[in-house]
């Protein structure tokens, strides 16, 4: 190709018109990609529809699962319970059976010391009898002769001895296996009555067994579920990020088209024809060797005007950011996305040497706690300071970010027991939030006081799987901590005060330049 281009243009000719071919290839390759269209964004939602649908029905068949097993559990212990009443009078048998055994125990053992006795009288006088007979026979004939009624007498009086004592043998040695005998039924009384009273026996019994029976069918089905349930989440968070990819790609192609339209429009084209260019959101960064988020929540928008942070920070050659838990400005200025979305453009655009400091109050200690533990953590950045006052999460409830919850818990309400089940059941049906090991040091303080928090209440009102009112706990302030990460969790108590939060966030004041101070050295 290149000398049959060189034959008709020349040298530099060839080499210019090879050049053009070259990237005619490469245009051609890179138009025949295939772009992303409306419809494969619509197939994805689609599937993700479908998933969510099947992890829905999951999730309510666990739910229904687990309050059978709470149910049986609950039926098993009433039926123990019931059955170790009914088997007192067994036990109380089978405890006199065993001192009946020990005492004719102690009865056998005295009889044959008895017949002990006597042989021991047989055998002296047998040796005395055989030691007379042995002397006897050592005499000469003469001797004999003169000595044989004295032997004689002697010798009748030995086996008169050993037939008395026989006489007096034969009785115990009667009594002997009388009480063997006896011992022998005892023996057999005591196995049996030790079954009625045996522990692992009373799995036995039918009123026990075929409830252990349902309660082992239903936690096997509640695993399966479980695990199928796992699946299920899996393909769901690989849709999602297909799902999300897919949009993005189409944005940017959109954008593209658009920055075309507007590069090829007409000259006298007015300003009118042209679309206004969608804000951005642009970090503000700069050669700091700390970055101290503050985040404020929507009862409190501005928390600076309590903690009084910014001056005591920038003297130590920090960048002092305040932000909301939906986004850093107002009106127009606010990023789209909430403080997450806006967050990460932060954590890419600032250095990796720089240290992270986040403080949150209310929603935007939440927002603060999401940042740290999933944008922070995915970007691979280390948080040195991560403290939150009084966090909540949606819909203003603490159970909303201290736990991973499957939805949004509902608000609890003191006067609905039926609401107070669904809030108690939303916690104990999800996983306590984790604090990631990127995080160095975790500071939380909350208080279950007053007004903050819409579950602040210490307990509620809620019925319990028998239909019975029961007072539950709300969910607690504190979070589980991965191996690494330095924690300091407590409640502070301020005696139901009507703006316990506020208190809060004026105490947490004096304490918090302390606690930063080695953070931004």
């Amino acid at each position: 190709m290149m000398a049959s281009l060189l034959k008709r243009t020349g040298p530099f000719g060839g080499l210019l018109s090879y050049w053009r071919w070259l990237a005619l290839l490469t245009l051609m390759l890179c138009g025949g990609a295939q772009a992303v269209t409306q419809g494969d964004i619509n197939a994805s939602d689609a599937r993700l529809k479908q998933l969510r649908n099947q992890q829905s029905q999951l999730e309510n068949s666990i739910n229904a699962l687990e309050r059978r097993v709470w149910s049986l559990d609950r039926q098993i212990l009433d039926t123990r319970k019931s059955l170790r009443a009914e088997r007192t009078v067994e036990r109380k048998q089978f405890h006199e059976a065993k001192r009946d055994y020990k005492r004719q125990s102690f009865a056998i053992e005295g009889i044959e010391k008895d017949i002990a006795l006597v042989d021991f009288d047989i055998d002296i006088v047998e040796r005395d009898m055989e030691r007379d007979q042995q002397r006897h026979a050592a005499l000469n004939m003469l001797k004999q002769r003169l000595a044989q009624s004295d032997y004689e007498a002697r010798q009748a009086e030995y086996r008169r001895q050993l037939a008395t004592l026989a006489q007096r043998k034969q009785p115990l040695q009667e009594e002997l296996a009388a009480a063997r005998d006896k011992l022998a039924q005892l023996e057999t009384q005591l196995a049996s009555q030790k079954e009625d009273v045996d522990e692992s026996a009373l799995n036995a019994d039918p009123k026990l067994a075929g409830l252990l029976q349902q309660r082992d069918a239903a936690a096997r089905e509640l695993t399966q579920s479980r695990q199928q349930l796992a699946a299920i989440e899996g393909r769901l968070n690989q849709e999602t990020d297909r799902f999300n990819r897919l949009v993005s790609s189409f944005k940017r192609e959109q954008s593209s088209r658009q920055q075309n339209l507007q590069t090829t429009a007409p000259v006298g084209a007015s300003p009118a024809a042209t679309a206004p260019a969608a804000k951005t959101f642009t970090p503000e960064v700069g050669d700091y060797p700390s970055y101290v988020f503050v985040i404020s929540g929507d009862q409190e928008p501005d928390i600076e005007n309590t903690l009084h942070l910014k001056s005591w920070v920038e003297s130590y050659g920090a960048k002092y950011i305040q932000a909301r838990w939906n986004g850093f400005g107002d009106g127009d200025n606010a990023a789209e996305g909430g403080f997450k979305q806006a967050f990460k453009a932060y954590i890419q655009a600032i250095p990796k040497d720089a240290k992270l400091l986040l403080i949150g109050h209310g929603l935007g200690g939440g927002a603060a706690i999401e940042a740290a533990t999933e944008i922070a953590y995915a970007e691979n950045r280390t948080v040195d300071f991560l403290g939150v006052l009084d966090p909540m999460g949606d819909a203003g409830l603490r159970a909303n970010i201290v736990y991973r919850t499957k939805g949004t818990c509902i608000k609890p309400d003191p006067d609905n027991t039926m609401t107070n089940a669904e809030y108690i059941e939303c916690i104990k049906s999800s996983q306590k939030r984790l604090i990631t090991a990127n995080i160095k040091y975790f500071y939380n303080r909350w208080q279950k006081d007053a007004g903050g928090p819409l579950d602040f209440q210490r307990q509620i009102p809620s019925i319990d799987a028998n239909g019975n009112v029961v007072r539950v706990p709300t969910a607690s302030g504190r979070f589980a901590i991965e191996n690494g990460t330095e924690a300091d969790q407590r409640r502070v108590y301020f005696a139901g005060a009507e703006n316990a939060h506020q208190l809060l966030l004026a105490e947490e004041a004096k304490v918090l330049p302390k606690l930063l101070v080695r953070h931004l050295r």
